[in-house]
């Protein structure tokens, strides 16, 4: 029983060491960027190549968005090949920690829980959160967060999306918070099936789902969501060690104004049809 004590004891050390050993091939002259491209308009997967989108590593298939759009300008100041994988949401931190991919450019937000995990870059994005509703449903008229009650409301796993989903649920009478989904899309059925009455996005990705769903309307409070600014910006992540290379990308970013970021954004926003 001993012997194997220590034998699994050896082979963790020797698997956290090698994961800590993963570091940024910059001989490579290649940029590996993990999203999840079913986040509209930070990303989204289609099937047509096109001027400005890229082709899916292992897939057929390409990927566009607002972080498709910043990733490709990064790789051309850096001077390198832009290489990106699909992976889920959740997969995302531990992909970039085993070395799979070299950073992570999907729309994430450089939450105190995260920076535990990884390191990130300046922001590339800031926004605020809203709510989408059925254009002609029952919370149509809202016009503060108090006039839910009753309504089911819904977010995404693993987001501050579904943090609010839970709060609103909790400040209204009668409402329910339903168990979150994995993606965007997924939430966005509930709203179009009924399942669910609201849920709370990003006002960009609100824009991109009321340009391709003309049957749901995205409402902006005055007096909005209480958001820590860490999860009103996101951030690329970085692997803890990597520390030239977060400087290299803060440094390319810095290269990219305002105007330009707000017109990418809302390119991305409106160019959404999937």
């Amino acid at each position: 029983m001993k012997k194997i004590v220590i034998l699994l004891l050896f082979l963790t050390v020797l698997l956290v060491g090698c994961r800590n050993e993963v570091a940024f091939d910059y001989e490579a002259k290649t940029l590996t960027v993990g999203l999840e491209a079913a986040y509209a308009p930070f990303n989204w997967l289609e099937t047509t190549e096109t001027e400005t989108n890229v082709k899916l590593e292992g897939s057929d298939g390409y990927v566009e968005g607002y972080d498709v759009q910043i990733a490709k300008k990064l790789a051309d100041d850096l001077g390198y090949n832009l290489v990106i994988k699909m992976i889920d949401w959740i997969g995302l931190v531990l992909s970039l920690q085993s070395g799979m991919i070299d950073v992570i450019i999907a729309g994430m937000s450089p939450t105190e829980e995260r920076k535990r995990e990884i390191s990130f870059t300046d922001a590339y994005y800031t926004s605020v959160h809203v709510v989408v509703v059925k254009a002609d449903g029952n919370y149509q008229n809202a016009t503060t967060l108090d006039d839910f009650a009753n309504a089911k409301i819904i977010g995404q796993k693993s987001t501050i999306y579904d943090t609010l989903a839970e709060e609103l649920a909790e400040r209204n009478t009668g409402a329910s918070h339903l168990v979150a989904l994995e993606s965007i899309p997924e939430v966005v059925n509930t709203l179009l099936s009924g399942v669910s009455d609201v849920t709370i996005v990003e006002r960009p990705v609100a824009l991109s789902i009321v340009n391709s769903n003309p049957s749901l309307k995205f409402i902006e409070f005055k007096n909005g969501f209480d958001v820590a600014e860490e999860d009103k910006v996101v951030s690329i992540g970085v692997r803890k060690n990597d520390t030239k290379l977060l400087e290299m990308l803060n440094t390319s970013l810095a290269k990219i104004s305002g105007e330009e970021r707000e017109a990418l954004m809302l390119a991305a926003s409106l160019g959404n049809n999937q």
